[in-house]
């Protein structure tokens, strides 16, 4: 609907204007403040807020103060006249909105706006944008794996030569510090290993899962002991999967090595619970009362290279979807700083074949 001078829009049929997976909603200026005066579409009454809070009201009475004054400019152009198109975004919802003035006599008396939940599309987007960046990442990976692996080969093999040769315990105490050191390049090495030849690297057989969680556990009781904290293990039932063992377990650890990095003797214990969602589904799931994640660190979890530790690779979260995204499930995270995190990992019992 563009911007159009009318007589009788008083009498307009507004709800024939409701768009699919959207809502229609009009707005009037009184007293120098943007009232609105009608509001109807399953949207806003399903995913946003109940319509009996906007007929009536400003925005500044049921938006956040920030993206009320950001909508009051858009608002502000509408009402002088202008057709505006603009994205929004509340909870997790995303959508695009269209701002049409009606005018009686050159005077803009009213201004209709649509909203359309374009969630779906934009997440669709970010997947594609995810998959290019994987694929630059991968390529490099590939590289630098390439390059770095046969001189990391002979410095293992010279390194433990000198080893085996020198009495000298202070030269010992360097040269296992040059091992450990080697040791830490060589994992960063089969990360981009992996990340270039994934599905290669996947040996799939029908496991215990309850095994498999339970020797990652038992592998970490000594960190859980220096942290001064109790990581319990919640099993609802013994679940049987096709998954690679070892890659699971990898994910597995690394999860909860970062719940404990999160945690300390007074933040609580970190619950490690395995649920079964229905014959085709389980649930692992990893939550820990800890310092928690802000929105934008959320958001960036899984880009390549993006990491807040001193000596991570911002490899670790990337490859553990991966992992997961190769066994067909689904990793998902929430949190709250200073309340903790929750981590989701959905996976099914029996893998479609590729």
């Amino acid at each position: 609907m563009k911007n159009k001078d009318l007589h009788n829009f008083d009498t307009l049929d507004y709800r024939e204007l409701i768009p699919r997976n959207g809502f229609i909603f009009k707005f009037r200026k009184k007293d120098n403040r943007f009232v609105h005066t009608f509001v109807e579409g399953s949207f806003i009454t399903d995913a946003i807020t109940p319509s009996s809070t906007v007929v009536g009201h400003t925005l500044e009475d049921f938006l956040p103060q920030k993206q009320a004054l950001e909508k009051l400019t858009y608002y502000e152009r509408a009402w002088n006249g202008e057709s505006v198109t603009y994205e929004g975004q509340i909870d997790d919802v995303q959508y695009v909105a269209s701002l049409n003035p009606m005018m009686r006599d050159g005077q803009v008396m009213e201004v209709i706006g649509t909203a359309i939940d374009i969630s779906d599309q934009k997440r669709s987007e970010t997947k594609i944008q995810e998959l290019e960046k994987l694929s630059v990442v991968s390529e490099l990976a590939a590289g630098i794996a390439h390059e770095i692996r046969n001189p990391l080969t002979s410095l293992f093999g010279f390194t433990q030569v000198i080893k085996e040769h020198v009495k000298d315990d202070s030269i010992q105490d360097y040269l296992d510090i040059m091992r450990n050191e080697l040791d830490r390049i060589d994992d960063i090495v089969n990360k981009f290993m992996f990340i270039a030849q994934p599905d290669k690297t996947m040996n799939i057989s029908e496991c215990s899962i309850n095994s498999i969680i339970a020797s990652v556990i038992k592998s970490l009781e000594s960190q859980v002991a220096i942290k001064g904290i109790k990581l319990n293990l919640h099993n609802q039932t013994m679940i049987t999967a096709e998954c690679d063992q070892s890659l699971i377990a990898k994910v597995l650890k690394n999860l909860i090595q970062n719940a404990l990095e999160a945690t300390n003797e007074n933040s609580g214990d970190i619950e490690v619970s395995l649920k079964d969602i229905n014959q085709q589904h389980y649930l692992i799931q990893i939550t820990d009362k800890g310092s928690g994640m802000t929105k934008e660190r959320l958001k960036r979890l899984f880009e390549p290279f993006y990491t807040t530790k001193e000596k991570g690779t911002g490899l670790g979260l990337m490859i553990d979807r991966r992992i997961i995204e190769l066994h067909q499930g689904i990793i998902d995270f929430k949190s709250e700083v200073g309340k903790g995190t929750e981590v989701n990992i959905t996976l099914p019992k029996v893998l479609k074949p590729k």
